[in-house]
């Protein structure tokens, strides 16, 4: 089997809540995704998806992705697309890096691994270990009362588990903190998630003054190191996301005992091939992790679906419905949710199809 064609689709994904702030320039009203769709000589075809959301957080804007597919197209093209690997190895030898940039081509290659050989994605990474799959909403930045509202809103959705975003201002930060997470229910949790937007000393006035409360403190500060300073300060667990980008990264968290939970997002660690593989090391070595990704539609969480559904049940936290998050689609049939759980799909593949009706055109098609 050859690869024959990589058609790349640009869709804009607008926030179902109109405006999403997460932290100081951070607003997301539209995104702006890219899908990935490859041919084979086979008949075969396969989806993939990456939505970077702002330049702050991933070092590239979306437009990155698209610059990126000539240069990685011409690489795979004529390529075995079910040899997920040697793909990996072709396209980090012809960019080094920009892992984002790949995201989309890995996960259409493994949506055209599994459509061959007739099993879902999550049979090919080790089987089905987590049948429902715990999700978190997250509560964007707004007034401690309205944060309180929104949580209410959400609870009655069927989530037990919350994202509540601060790092704006430490001091009302502190606010909407002590305002949501009292509130809490039995078997319910709470991630105060700063997106890197803390220093260090206000970090730790924020660890100071919630210090009673059970809550998680998420990647409170730009750096790793920033992060440890905190972290050997106050005895709340810790979640680390921006700054474990490698393997390498968690292999240090691994060493130094640097967090309690780890998050796996697709398009960070440079597709599912490079995820799974830190998923691998962190179940080694018994780290509970998230597994998700930045943004995006169906296939977007059609995949994170698969990478979570392949990871032992006690070993992980929660992912998100990202399509539910937006309002333009992408792929179909949607990913299920079902009482604040998503379902992976046990169709072969990733079990979801381009939605060509939304998608429109391709802005690029590369052959052989």
């Amino acid at each position: 089997m050859k690869i024959t064609a990589i058609n790349v689709y640009q869709k804009t994904l607008p926030y179902v809540g109109g405006t999403y702030v997460w932290g100081p320039g951070r607003v997301i009203a539209d995104a702006d995704t890219t899908v990935v769709v490859i041919e084979t000589d086979a008949g075969l075809s396969g989806c993939g998806e990456c939505c970077p959301i702002d330049g702050n957080y991933l070092a590239a804007y979306a437009e990155g992705v698209r610059a990126a597919m000539p240069r990685l197209s011409q690489a795979i093209l004529g390529q075995d697309p079910r040899q997920v690997g040697r793909i990996e190895s072709i396209m980090d030898d012809v960019l080094k890096g920009h892992g984002y940039a790949k995201a989309a081509i890995d996960a259409a290659c493994w949506d055209i691994l599994g459509k061959s050989c007739g099993q879902p994605v999550w049979m090919l990474m080790g089987g089905k270990l987590n049948y429902k799959l715990p999700m978190y909403r997250v509560a964007p930045i707004k007034s401690p009362q309205e944060t309180v509202e929104e949580i209410e809103q959400i609870r009655g959705q069927g989530y037990k588990q919350f994202q509540i975003k601060v790092g704006s201002n430490w001091a009302e930060d502190i606010d909407r903190i002590r305002a949501t997470v009292p509130l809490l229910k039995s078997g319910e949790l709470a991630f105060a998630d700063a997106n890197t937007g803390w220093r260090v000393d206000h970090a730790l006035k924020v660890c100071r003054a919630v210090r009673d409360l059970d809550v998680y403190i998420e990647q409170p500060c730009l750096t790793y190191e920033e992060c440890q300073q905190v972290r050997r300060r106050t005895d709340l667990p810790m979640k680390l996301d921006e700054c474990i980008d490698s393997l390498q990264m968690a292999e240090r968290v691994v060493k130094d005992h640097g967090a309690e939970v780890v998050c796996i997002k697709i398009s960070k660690q440079g597709g599912l091939t490079k995820a799974k593989k830190m998923r691998d090391y962190l179940v080694e070595h018994r780290i509970p992790m998230v597994v998700e990704d930045t943004w995006g539609g169906e296939i977007v969480t059609a995949a994170l679906a698969h990478l979570a559904a392949s990871t032992p049940e006690e070993l992980h936290v929660n992912s998100t419905d990202l399509h539910n998050y937006v309002t333009g689609t992408t792929g179909t049939p949607s990913p299920k949710t079902e009482n604040g759980c998503l379902l992976p799909s046990d169709l072969s593949g990733l079990g979801i199809e381009p939605d060509f009706d939304s998608l429109g055109v391709p802005v690029a098609r590369y052959v052989v």
